[in-house]
């Protein structure tokens, strides 16, 4: 059997390591954690690549610990069924005339 192996950047490096601490820091409540975010921010929007590298689970990582510190919550995680059945029926009237 083959042996597959990858080589990281330096940025997916930094940008894993960032991780880890960030995810400590959640859970420790650490206020470093404004430091963590700051710095992946700066890697993320230095090198884009890196956003294509990243697993599904560590961008929840960033959006838990980036909503922690903004105190704020996404919209359709809070909005229930009976909600989104009457924002669906004040939607459905509306025509291209009354935009």
């Amino acid at each position: 059997m083959e042996t597959i192996t990858t080589t990281q950047t330096p940025q997916q490096s930094a940008i894993l390591q960032r991780l880890d601490a960030l995810e400590a820091a959640l859970l420790a409540q650490d206020p470093e954690m404004p430091r963590h975010l700051g710095e992946i921010h700066r890697l993320l929007i230095t090198h884009e690549e890196l956003t294509h590298l990243l697993k599904d689970e560590q961008i929840a990582v960033i959006m838990e610990a980036q909503q922690l510190q903004t105190n704020t919550t996404l919209v359709a995680s809070v909005t229930g069924t009976a909600g989104k059945k009457a924002a669906a029926k004040k939607a459905a009237g509306i025509t291209l005339g009354d935009l």
